[in-house]
């Protein structure tokens, strides 16, 4: 282990004691010097500095290295083996929600500077569970979770085998992007392979879902490429990985034109895929005075909706 991966492994460790020692012994010193009749005002006054900046150490220790779990990151605690401890369990936990594993290695080697905002050509896709709001409205809450949630996961499996990034979820619907925040030059091709790995499975979970008498849900899919601004956006109190501008937009309102079991593709993404441009439809969608050109690409058969 090279010194700067050896410091910042024992950063965490050695950071907390230390403070709080240097803290203790300027009291210490403050409280002797004082106590002692006769001092000299000078050192009276060198003690009162030494404490004030020992408390002011051991504050932006806690306040600032110790507490946000977005610097915690920085000092990430190592065994010596290389193997990792519960904290970074924690944390990759978290992050395996949104980001496939290989995404994650690169944003532990590059760190925060991978999330800074750019812009950038990346691929949209929306999948759309069909049905939910129907069957939750006659289904306990408990169980609309439970199954919305085992569609959910399986989704999200699919869109980090193909190392898409898990923007958002939205009720019953899932955000991924490729080429973000890895640059993935083939991103069109990723989306487009993942809507399709989505419908299969999908339809494979239905089957199942079928014979042991479940109810089962539709999926509708969009993809979409072109420029947006992809980084972590927000305020002081909550920042998002996320992906803003138009593509995202339309990659949207084209999921929107989707039937059960459709994948809907936006010229663009065709473009940069080499998938061919005939047959393309045209739609206005909403909040776009152009129209958009699309095409909707085969699937598998689909299972009858819930009824």
């Amino acid at each position: 282990m090279n010194p700067q991966r050896r410091l910042a492994a024992l950063a965490p460790r050695l950071f907390p004691p230390l403070v709080w020692a240097v803290a203790a012994a300027a009291s210490f010193t403050f409280t002797a010097v004082v106590a002692i009749e006769g001092q000299h005002p000078l050192a009276v006054a060198t003690a009162m500095i030494t404490l004030l900046l020992a408390i002011a150490a051991a504050t932006y220790g806690y306040l600032v290295v110790l507490a946000p779990d977005t610097l915690r990151l920085l000092f990430r605690e190592r065994t010596g083996d290389g193997s990792m401890t519960g904290d970074d369990r924690q944390v990759d936990d978290a992050l395996a929600r949104y980001f496939s594993a290989k995404v994650i290695q690169v944003l532990r080697e590059q760190g925060a500077d991978a999330l800074r905002p750019v812009r950038r050509e990346i691929s949209v896709l929306f999948a759309d569970l069909n049905g939910f709001t129907r069957y939750s409205e006659i289904t306990a809450a408990e169980e609309s979770v439970v199954t919305l949630t085992h569609y959910l996961d399986e989704l999200v499996r699919v869109a980090h085998v193909h190392d898409g990034t898990v923007d958002k979820f939205m009720g019953d619907e899932v955000m991924v992007l490729f080429g973000a925040p890895l640059e993935q030059p083939d991103h069109a091709m990723r989306a487009i392979a993942c809507a399709r790995d989505m419908t299969v499975v999908v339809g494979l979970l239905n089957t199942e879902r079928t014979r042991r008498k479940l109810p089962t849900l539709g999926l509708t899919v969009g993809v979409n490429s072109g420029e947006c601004v992809v980084g972590n956006v927000g305020g002081e109190t909550r920042v998002q990985f996320s992906a803003i501008g138009d593509t995202v937009n339309v990659a949207k309102r084209i999921q929107g034109l989707a039937s059960r079991g459709d994948i809907v593709v936006g010229e663009r993404s065709l473009e940069l895929a080499n998938l061919p441009l005939d047959g393309l439809e045209e739609h206005f969608v909403k909040g776009r005075g152009r129209s958009v050109k699309m095409r909707r690409i085969g699937t598998p058969e689909a299972p009858e909706p819930f009824a």
